[in-house]
């Protein structure tokens, strides 16, 4: 099986990139992104190239399975605009490029509450990316909704997210069972997730929450 995957550098690509790597099950794995992983493997090749160079990127890999771990924050992408860049044209434009060139399956990260129709604008290009990868044809879709990742994540701190994990102890406490979607969730538990689910058979879409998801 041939894996490409956009993300490859962030908090959950990393650890879902070396979990793939230790999967026999996995012939070849095509990364692209602004930047090259910092992973070595006979297995691997590394991509980079701004974000309208990924399309070629994808073509060229030929995979069996895209995967789209590509997130970002509105403040630390400085704008909404930007954004959306990442979260929605990023994503779909990668998952259009990987449908064109044959893949069979699309899994993506997208959020707990996102909706197309939310008021919330982090949450609507959520939801609004779920839609269009739906839309697009492939045998089978997983879309991983997690709440607030637990993991320590290279580059800028995100202090939101800092004040957050800091919090979540008491806060998953407090959320009760029937919403524990809404808990926070470490990241490696949604990379081996991910990861579990490479290469399933069963076509269809497959929504994934924390419970779906925890290790």
């Amino acid at each position: 099986m041939h894996v490409v995957l956009a993300g490859a550098t962030g908090l959950v690509g990393n650890l879902l990139l070396q979990s793939l790597l230790a999967d026999d099950r996995i012939a070849r794995i095509t990364t692209m992104g602004r930047r090259a992983p910092d992973v070595s493997s006979g297995k691997l090749i590394s991509k980079t190239g701004p974000m309208q160079d990924w399309p070629a990127f994808v073509a060229e890999a030929a995979a069996d399975v895209a995967v789209s771990t590509l997130g970002t924050t509105i403040k630390q992408a400085g704008a909404r605009e930007a954004f959306a860049a990442v979260d929605l044209d990023a994503v779909v434009h990668f998952a259009q490029a990987a449908w064109t060139a044959g893949a069979r399956q699309f899994l993506m990260v997208s959020s707990v509450g996102a909706r197309a129709s939310s008021s919330n604008f982090y949450l609507q290009t959520k939801g609004r990316a779920e839609e269009a990868v739906r839309a697009l044809g492939f045998g089978r879709v997983d879309i991983f909704c997690p709440g607030l990742l637990r993991g320590d994540r290279a580059g800028p701190a995100r202090l939101g997210e800092r004040f957050g994990m800091a919090l979540s102890p008491l806060t998953d406490r407090l959320t009760p069972h029937a919403y524990d979607r809404y808990r926070s969730i470490a990241a490696l538990d949604v990379a081996h997730a991910i990861a579990r689910q490479t290469g399933a058979e069963q076509e269809g879409v497959f929504v994934h929450h924390n419970r779906e998801m925890w290790g």
